[in-house]
């Protein structure tokens, strides 16, 4: 008897000893960002769920402003272009003709300037729209001081998401003085991919040394900022704002064939964090 004991007691510890080490191989399979993620504390510090009402919360959005450059052309305050149904921001690009407004198209923006800014932290933005040619649906950040290092792309930039026309996939980008050319294209962005006609989750984790850019907690892009930078490489040490916005039929994605029309991007919410 005892020799079939030792045999059997022999397979358990085996067993016992294969099984522990599956379990340690758990872990390292983890990727290093959900490893990374795992050790950080995150305190929410900003959250809309666009589901109170038929309007967007105005303590938080104020509409973005119609003015010269290229996305904000065609920018119209109104419920036509910015309204809230059923859990979703709805931004809306159109040929509508407006009385008294005699512009082609008219589009729907929100920001959060001067009601809310950060410096440092996490964001993340789900949200869906459709393709066409001539839309240009866009996430981003702006400086809460626009000219802290001189104008335009001098105080920075970061577009968490745009993407254009009928492209498959999404930008990411950062503008400074450095990286930005005089035609406004930045040689510090990345081509992402993203699930096509539906839902995404577009963000960042911005912190004092570097931007990481991800869609559906998948890391994309990394800008780093230099050893010794200057504000002509990193403008990035100041609170800035969010900007909502579907835009399009002027700069980057060229005229709008008007077929396509409505261009239409649905937020379903927006939440910021900073570490604890």
């Amino acid at each position: 008897m005892a020799p079939k004991f030792l045999s059997i007691l022999a397979i358990l510890i085996v067993l016992a000893s294969t099984s522990c080490h599956s379990t340690k191989k758990i872990n390292p399979q983890l990727s290093k960002l959900q490893q990374k993620e795992s050790k950080i504390k995150w305190k929410l510090i900003f959250e809309d769920n666009f589901d109170k009402g038929i309007s967007f919360d105005t303590s938080k959005w104020s509409y973005s402003p119609r003015w010269h450059p290229a996305w904000a052309k065609f920018l119209t305050e109104g419920h036509d272009y910015v309204s809230q149904e059923k859990g979703l921001l709805k931004l809306r690009m159109d040929n509508k003709e407006i009385e008294g407004d005699p512009l082609p198209y008219h589009s729907g923006g929100i920001q959060t300037a001067q009601k809310f800014n950060f410096k440092y932290g996490k964001v993340e933005v789900r949200a869906k729209f459709n393709h066409g040619q001539g839309s240009w649906p866009a996430i981003w950040m702006m400086p809460e001081s626009p000219h802290q290092y001189g104008n335009w792309p001098n105080s920075g930039e970061i577009d968490i998401m745009e993407h254009v026309n009928k492209e498959e996939v999404v930008h990411q980008t950062v503008h400074t003085q450095s990286e930005t050319n005089a035609d406004g294209a930045s040689k510090s962005t990345f081509k992402s991919n993203y699930k096509i006609n539906e839902f995404n989750v577009y963000g960042i984790i911005w912190d004092a040394t570097k931007i990481e850019f991800f869609v559906n907690d998948e890391l994309q892009y990394t800008y780093h900022k230099s050893d010794n930078a200057t504000s002509k490489q990193w403008p990035f040490d100041a609170p800035f704002y969010i900007i909502l916005n579907q835009s399009g039929g002027a700069g980057w994605p060229g005229k709008i064939d008007d077929k396509d029309l409505p261009f239409e991007m649905n937020v379903d919410y927006v939440k910021v964090y900073q570490q604890q």
